[in-house]
């Protein structure tokens, strides 16, 4: 394991302690949010919902299209609700990441 963490660490450009205290940080989100998950994308670690391809700046993004329906966003990605809304818990309780990412997607837009 320590291994492992090394190489993820000099990967990343960072001390292994401190890509030690982001996985224990994300354990503990993810006791709180079980159905949320993190992957390496931009800004860093990204939330998405587990087992989809959908990030949760993307859920967020998608309610807000369709006027706050989370009906309608959980039918149209085809999830149940109860998962729409534990994304949209998490990004009540994490503004600042969810920001952060929506702002870098509309950066991005041409």
């Amino acid at each position: 394991v320590k291994m492992d963490l090394d190489a993820d660490a000099k990967l990343k450009g960072l001390a292994p302690g401190t890509v030690a205290a982001n996985y224990i940080a994300e354990g503990v989100r993810k006791s709180k949010f079980p159905a949320i998950d993190f992957r390496d994308g931009e800004p860093g670690r990204v939330a998405y919902l587990t087992g989809t391809r959908w990030p949760v700046w993307l859920i967020v993004d998608l309610v807000k299209d369709y006027s706050g329906n989370v009906d309608a966003a959980a039918k149209h990605m085809k999830r149940p609700a109860a998962l729409v809304k534990m994304a949209l818990r998490y990004a009540e309780t994490f503004p600042d990441e969810i920001k952060a990412a929506l702002q870098l997607a509309d950066s991005r837009q041409p």
